[in-house]
C-alpha cells in the first residue's frame, strides 16, 4: 500500500480491487451466516491506519468490527481502539511509550518475498525495501534522518552478500525479473547484484 486508504493484497499485489473484493465476499458470507459483528486480528498494530480503513470498508458492507486482537501494539493504536471499539484491542505485548518502532529483518533485504512495502509505480504495484535508493527508511522504519545514508549502505552491502552467495550456489547470474516481486527503481534486464551495486554507488556518492 502507499496510502492508508489505498490497500493492496499481498497475495494479489497487482489487483488494486483485491482488498475490496475480499471484504465484499467476506461480508456477504457473514450476512448469510447471520453474523453482523466481527473481531479482526493482526500481528502488529501501530497507528492503526490500515485497520481503520478495513473497519470502514466492512462498515460500508454492513458488518461492524467490534474488537481487535493483536500480537503487539503501540500505545497509540491501543488507546485509539479501546476508546472506539466495543470490545477494544487486546494484545500479547503492549509496547512502552518509549518504543519508536518494531521492524522485520526481511524488509531490509532486496528481493526477498514479502519484503518492504507495496507502492504504485508506473501504474503498477511494486515493492520497495526500507532502504535507499529503493525505499524510505526514515518514513517506513523510523531510522533517524542523519543515519539514513549509513543505514542504507549497510543494507545494500548485506543484500549484495546474500545475492552473491545465491548466485554462487546457482552457478549463474540471477536477474531482477526472476524475483518473486518487482522491485521499484529496478531494471528487469539487469542482474540483482548489478542493480544492488549501482544502488550502493548512488548512496556512497
Amino acid at each position: 500500500m502507499d496510502k492508508s486508504s489505498d490497500l493492496v493484497s499481498r497475495n494479489k499485489p497487482d489487483d488494486k480491487l483485491s482488498v475490496d473484493n475480499q471484504i465484499t465476499k467476506l461480508s456477504t458470507l457473514f450476512k448469510k451466516m447471520g453474523t453482523k459483528e466481527i473481531i479482526l486480528s493482526d500481528d502488529v498494530v501501530f497507528s492503526g491506519s490500515v485497520l481503520k480503513t478495513i473497519i470502514q470498508k466492512f462498515n460500508n458492507n454492513g458488518i461492524s468490527v467490534i474488537g481487535i486482537r493483536a500480537c503487539i501494539s503501540t500505545r497509540e493504536g491501543y488507546d485509539y481502539f479501546n476508546q472506539n471499539l466495543l470490545l477494544g484491542l487486546k494484545c500479547g505485548i503492549l509496547m512502552s511509550r518509549d518504543v519508536i518502532d518494531q521492524i522485520c529483518e526481511r524488509d531490509f533485504y532486496y528481493g526477498i518475498a514479502g519484503s518492504g512495502i507495496s507502492v504504485k509505480e508506473n501504474y503498477q504495484i511494486e515493492k520497495a525495501p526500507y532502504f535507499k535508493p529503493f525505499g524510505e527508511p526514515v518514513e517506513r522504519a523510523s531510522i533517524p534522518f542523519e543515519k539514513e545514508r549509513f543505514f542504507s549502505i549497510s543494507c545494500l552491502r548485506r543484500s549484495i552478500l546474500l545475492w552473491e552467495e545465491i548466485e554462487r550456489l546457482n552457478k549463474r547470474e540471477i536477474m531482477t525479473f526472476e524475483l518473486p516481486e518487482k522491485i521499484t527503481l529496478s531494471n528487469d534486464n539487469e542482474s540483482v547484484v548489478k542493480t544492488l551495486k549501482k544502488g550502493l554507488i548512488t548512496c556512497i556518492r
